[in-house]
């Protein structure tokens, strides 16, 4: 049986269950969720209890007496609350329960709710009082013992429970069977046999007959209680007894009363709900709580043996990718096949849990050297590399793995899952697909890392960022048509901080969108004041593509500064349209509704280029400054730029080329045809107020770099070098 039938078979068993009203509370106990069970108990409907609070349940006595808020204080405090007592229907009807409170905590071991599991145990309450009433009846009156036989006999065969009575010998040995309800002959008779008058060991299995005289060896002259899996007619049962020692009223010595539960469904319901609070829905591999503890463990038995507890971080290169062009349908396929080959790769005390969306980690417990670690990574990075087969499709992931081992000073389980992550972003940030172990100067760099995420929060609040504007020139006239808008960040102690820090930075963190907005609303309220009419060009990170309001951030910036869309042109990468291609087309053609341009900025530079330009009408093609340098010196560079200008040609597409620093570049890149140039050799990127507003033929040159600034690149303000 495979990890999800298993699933579905447990949370069918806890929904259809009906003999168990089994639903869950959110921490302030409003219901959540409601099985077959609960509503035949309690007489809702799902509809009519989920999001009302429990106390529904409880009479209005119990109401003012805050029954319900202890209930859920005990659950809280001790994890669990157990206790029995009168419930109300939907009709008003009272019935008496048998009550089970779990607490239920998040991985970081916040409460999230409670289960709550209720048994309606009226018919067993009532019976039970009668049992007792009928006992002290029969000893109060042991002259009418006979009279009340047909009583108790029909009582006691009514009862859901079994009942067993049973002779007790001096000595405590058990004599003839003088009760056995039909609960009772069916739960431990073959065939439900007639067992009354005959010897536990005559008429019952040995496995059942050892149970019943362990449980009268465990209770003479008293009351005891006790919990087993039983082997029985009816197959292996969790059986709970309690069991009563009396004096027969006839003086004719001593009776043991056996009443009997099987509770073998309920168990089954409790480990279910637990399984769930421990392991992933999807791979039913471990959670993160589960992985907390399994950690903790690995590092307590490290410093017994004086071995290392070690953790891998592990997370998947390309996955998001595949999971926004092609839906989660695919993205979970792939995480259950990746989960099988992980396993396989593993030591069978080894433990691989699931974190969360494609974040795995795995614990190594007593490593004895660290090249332990090391090959396990490999293992398990070489796992990924053949492709996944799904529904017709082939699909290429990569694995970055962070390792961190645990010192035999002390570690922690926080410290190390911490330690790990470190790694693993320094895998990332050296080319995926590798593993990277954690060093200690990696802690310096993440606090650094965290400091400049402040930082940047505040700049974007205190004014320390900034646009600056480098001219684009147009092949017709040679004169300024625009200016791409460059976003700068002036820090108050570091100075200028490199775009290529702060952006990524911004697009991990999510402050792309806030840094976005900004870029474009200082952009085209600058360009509002332009006289001559020029067009700005403003960067969109890929990241900006998941903002739902992207097309109306766009609209009200261009309303607010009064800029005519045409104005406007929004600079967009490849990586754009490779994730979540349908979605942002649809996206693309919305902001090009508006009437602003768009322009498909280092073209050349992806792999499917060609493919781009026949899904959506670009206004601009950017060449790469990479095939700009190199057009002098490289065949395949001046080819490659040839084709794309072709290309474009045909398409009626404008051609801009980057990094123009020399007249010899401008001059052949005129001869091939496109239409604007932007590079050092006519201006540099600066602030608005001393942005060039003309430009000569004469002129050219006059910008050119000096040999030191050889190698410097000029990005978008929303992209890094």
């Amino acid at each position: 049986m495979t990890a999800p039938t298993s699933d579905l078979m447990y949370r069918l068993l806890v929904e259809r269950t009906v003999d168990y009203a089994i639903y869950m509370l959110t921490p302030e106990g409003i219901v959540s969720n409601w099985n077959a069970g609960a509503e035949r108990a309690k007489g809702y409907k799902a509809e009519e209890i989920v999001g009302r609070s429990f106390a529904v349940f409880y009479s209005e006595e119990d109401r003012a007496a805050g029954l319900p808020q202890k209930a859920l204080a005990t659950a809280r405090a001790e994890s669990r609350f157990e206790a029995e007592g009168w419930r109300l229907r939907k009709d008003g009807t009272r019935f008496w329960t048998s009550v089970v409170i779990d607490a239920i905590h998040d991985d970081a071991g916040q409460l999230v709710g409670f289960a709550k599991i209720t048994r309606d145990i009226t018919a067993q309450h009532e019976q039970q009082l009668k049992l007792v009433e009928a006992k002290e009846l029969a000893e109060q009156y042991s002259g009418q013992m006979a009279g009340l036989s047909n009583f108790l006999d029909s009582v006691i065969s009514n009862i859901p429970g079994s009942v067993l009575a049973l002779d007790v010998r001096p000595g405590a040995q058990l004599g003839e069977i003088l009760l056995a309800n039909g609960q009772a002959r069916r739960l431990f008779a073959f065939d439900g046999a007639d067992i009354k008058g005959r010897r536990v060991r005559d008429s019952l299995d040995g496995d059942v007959a050892q149970y019943i005289e362990r449980l009268a060896a465990a209770s003479p002259g008293g009351d005891a209680s006790d919990d087993s899996m039983v082997q029985t007619p009816l197959g292996p049962r969790t059986l709970r007894s309690r069991t009563v020692v009396g004096s027969r009223p006839d003086g004719a010595g001593d009776y043991l009363l056996v009443i009997t539960e099987d509770v073998t469904d309920e168990l089954a319901a409790y480990a279910q709900i637990n399984h769930m609070a421990q392991h992933d829905g999807l791979t039913n591999l471990p959670n993160r709580t589960f992985f907390n503890e399994r950690l903790a463990a690995a590092i307590v038995d490290s410093l017994e043996d004086r071995s290392h507890a070690a953790i891998l971080c592990l997370d998947l290169d390309n996955f998001k990718n595949i999971n926004d062009a092609f839906g989660h349908g695919f993205g979970d396929k792939i995480l259950l096949m990746l989960a099988g080959r992980l396993k396989k790769c593993l030591r069978e005390h080894d433990t691989l849990a699931r974190l969360g969306g494609d974040e795995f980690a795995v614990v190594l417990p007593r490593v004895k050297r660290l090249d332990e670690a090391k090959h396990a990574a490999q293992r398990l990075i070489e796992a990924v590399v053949p492709g996944f087969a799904i529904d017709g499709h082939s699909f290429t992931v990569g694995l970055s793995v962070g390792i961190a081992i645990s010192s035999h000073e002390g570690s922690t389980a926080e410290q190390l899952l911490r330690f790990g992550d470190m790694a693993l972003y320094e895998a990332k940030r050296n080319g995926r697909n590798r593993y990277e172990l954690f060093r200690p100067e990696l802690e310096a760099v993440s606090r650094l890392r965290r400091q400049m995420e402040i930082d940047l929060r505040r700049a974007l609040h205190r004014g320390e960022l900034q646009m600056h504007y480098q001219p684009i020139i147009e092949k017709a006239g040679c004169r300024i048509s625009g200016y791409e808008a460059l976003i700068r960040w002036q820090h108050p102690t570091r100075g200028p901080v490199p775009p290529m820090e702060f952006i990524p930075l911004a697009e991990e963190t999510g402050l792309i969108h806030e840094l976005g907005t900004r870029a474009l609303n200082l952009a085209c309220q600058e360009a509002a004041t332009w006289t001559n009419g020029e067009t700005v060009a403003v960067n969109l990170s890929p990241v900006q593509f998941k903002n739902s309001e992207l097309v109306k951030t766009v609209a009200l910036a261009l309303e607010d500064a009064g800029l005519p869309a045409h104005r406007l042109e929004l600079e967009i990468t490849e990586s754009v349209l490779l994730a979540n291609t349908e979605g942002n087309i649809r996206t693309l053609q919305a902001l090009k509704d508006l009437g602003v341009r768009i322009s498909l900025d280092d073209f050349g530079t992806g792999y499917s280029s060609l493919s781009y330009l026949r899904s959506f009408p670009f206004d601009k093609i950017k060449i790469d400054r990479s095939f700009v340098r190199d057009m002098g010196e490289s065949r395949e560079a001046m080819a490659i730029i040839r084709a794309i200008t072709g290309l474009s040609s045909s398409l009626l597409i404008e051609i801009t080329a980057e990094g123009v620093e020399t007249e010899e570049q401008f001059r052949q890149l005129q001869q091939e045809g496109c239409s604007h140039f932007q590079g050092y050799l006519f201006g540099r990127p600066v602030a608005a107020e001393h942005r060039m507003q003309e430009i000569g033929v004469h002129e050219i040159g006059l910008q050119e770099r000096g040999p030191q600034e050889r190698g410097l690149q000029e990005r978008g303000p929303l992209r890094a070098a």
